[in-house]
């Protein structure tokens, strides 16, 4: 499971945050933690708009896709309480109009939206890691 996760946190991040030096368990424990705080950013973000995940999602991390269902989820009622809601949130979260504007041309617009969702929050808390 972490393995794949290892994967999408380094194909985000603008670098690789760990030296080839250390060992397979310390690596797995940093994508660990970094997913698991990643997770928590998400759910801060999305707690202001009163939108929550499962209990889980606070306390142990999950896959990538796992990741992305969830904020789809929290998506979809977003957008049903109204446009309004949903640009707060991607102002929350930092997501570019333009980027948001772009998406909802697709026909896979919640996958899309999570994925830059999940990106913006991953870089948050990277960002926030180096500074």
């Amino acid at each position: 499971m972490m393995e794949n996760n290892s994967e999408w946190i380094h194909s985000i991040l603008p670098e690789k945050p760990l030296e080839n030096n250390i060992s397979q368990q310390q690596k797995t424990a940093y994508n660990e933690e970094f997913i698991l705080k990643t997770q928590q950013q998400i759910n801060k973000d999305f707690a202001k708009f009163n939108l929550e995940f499962r209990e889980s999602f606070n306390l142990e991390p999950w896959t990538k896709e796992k990741i992305e269902v969830a904020i789809g989820e929290n998506l979809v009622i977003i957008i049903k309480m109204g446009e309004t809601k949903l640009m707060q949130l991607l102002y929350t979260i930092d997501i570019p109009e333009q980027t948001f504007l772009s998406l909802t041309q697709e026909k896979d617009f919640i996958q899309l939206l999570s994925q830059a969702i999940l990106k913006r929050e991953a870089m948050k808390v990277f960002f926030r890691s180096k500074f």
